[in-house]
């Protein structure tokens, strides 16, 4: 009998495991992703950047506005871009593990061109005391991923991946030094014309493995 009970807890036990691990797999490293957050729908989103002095981006948070619902998506962001400007939105600030490799998913709407999504790697600026919950304005960034360029006027699904699987011993170096990381979307409004772009179902998870550094031949 106690042997059989003990096969059955096994048993049990590992139903439980293939349970939880695909939802701790699958967890949602982004704070506030669905614009949901009862104190402001855009809690812990980069939006305004008036500390950094950059002229064409004075005001981008004016111009940010949360949608119940748009064209078949719900809890939406839309950023108006006006013309000979730059828009930009940058997810909450999530910690970045050495190594770890993390994959972003979301849905875009995007009425203009020549629209960037990548991920953004940075350490806190000189001089700033180490934070749990550090500002942008307290970061310097030192790292950029692949951008995928987005455009068309219909919702279509986005997907970034940071690091590379595989990098340069140069690459990983800098990326040693990364502390933290967002994913932007950046639209650089000078050399467009005014237009809007919308975002919903933003999801950040952290894939399995860590990045290959490729050794250089040359020493």
């Amino acid at each position: 009998m106690k042997r059989v009970n003990r096969i059955l807890g096994l048993v049990f036990g590992g139903l439980v495991l293939m349970a939880v691990a695909p939802v701790m797999a699958e967890s949602n490293l982004c704070f506030n992703s669905s614009f949901s957050s009862t104190n402001d729908p855009f809690e812990g989103w980069g939006l305004d950047y008036d500390w950094s002095g950059n002229s064409k981006q004075m005001g981008n948070h004016k111009n940010a506005s949360f949608l119940p619902e748009f064209k078949g998506r719900s809890n939406v962001l839309k950023m108006a871009i006006p013309a000979g400007y730059e828009s930009k939105v940058e997810t909450p600030i999530m910690e970045y593990e050495p190594g770890a490799r993390y994959k972003c998913t979301f849905d875009l709407y995007a009425d203009i061109g020549g629209m960037r999504v990548l991920f953004l790697g940075y350490a806190l600026a000189p001089g700033v005391p180490p934070d749990d919950l550090p500002k942008f304005s307290d970061l310097r960034r030192i790292y950029k991923g692949d951008a995928q360029d987005a455009s068309g006027a219909s919702w279509k699904s986005m997907t970034v991946i940071f690091p590379k699987e595989e990098i340069s011993e140069l690459a990983y170096k800098h990326l040693k030094k990364v502390r933290y990381m967002t994913v932007m979307m950046f639209v650089p409004g000078a050399t467009f014309g005014a237009g809007t772009f919308c975002i919903s179902n933003v999801k950040v998870v952290k894939l399995p493995g860590k990045c290959k550094v490729l050794k250089s031949a040359l020493k």
